[in-house]
């Protein structure tokens, strides 16, 4: 039985989430979909974070997939032996999806975990001022809400 895993944020839920969560349910008997940093609520609370990707998942054909929300560690070279037994993948084969590479996916690699990196691509946002713009991470989209919000402060 192959597990794929997407691991994020979901700070906000966006397209390209979207399109990974996607590919890892054709491609897997089983997705597990790790919500990180869960403690944190910049700008959503864990709770909504997993009622936005739950209300997702119904719209998608293949049903069979879980929800782990994690914490941040402060010991950063812990976090991979943490999501693996937090999200109960050990003997399993596991894919993990992801949209780039950081030192969190070398720590991934190490435990034999296989990483599958698919290309970002440009989505359509519409940002708080009402104007569409094109994003290909979630980073861009809290960029552009703090911008926003610096803005009306002045």
């Amino acid at each position: 039985m192959k597990t794929g895993l997407v691991l994020g944020r979901f700070q906000p839920l966006h397209l390209g989430h979207i399109s990974l969560l996607k590919q890892a349910l054709e491609e897997n008997d089983e997705l597990v979909i790790c919500i990180g940093s869960a403690q944190l609520a910049d700008p959503l609370l864990i709770e909504e974070r997993k009622r936005r990707i739950e209300e997702q998942m119904k719209l998608l054909p293949k049903k069979n997939y879980r929800i782990v929300c994690l914490n941040d560690l402060e010991e950063r070279s812990k976090w991979p032996m943490y999501l693996k037994h937090s999200c109960a993948l050990e003997g399993k084969e596991v894919i993990i999806y992801r949209a780039d590479t950081d030192k969190i996916t070398t720590h991934l690699k190490e435990l034999h975990f296989e990483i599958r990196i698919i290309k970002r691509f440009l989505f359509p946002y519409k940002g708080p001022d009402g104007i569409y713009y094109e994003f290909s991470s979630a980073r861009e989209i809290r960029e552009l809400h703090t911008k926003t919000q610096t803005m009306h402060l002045i």
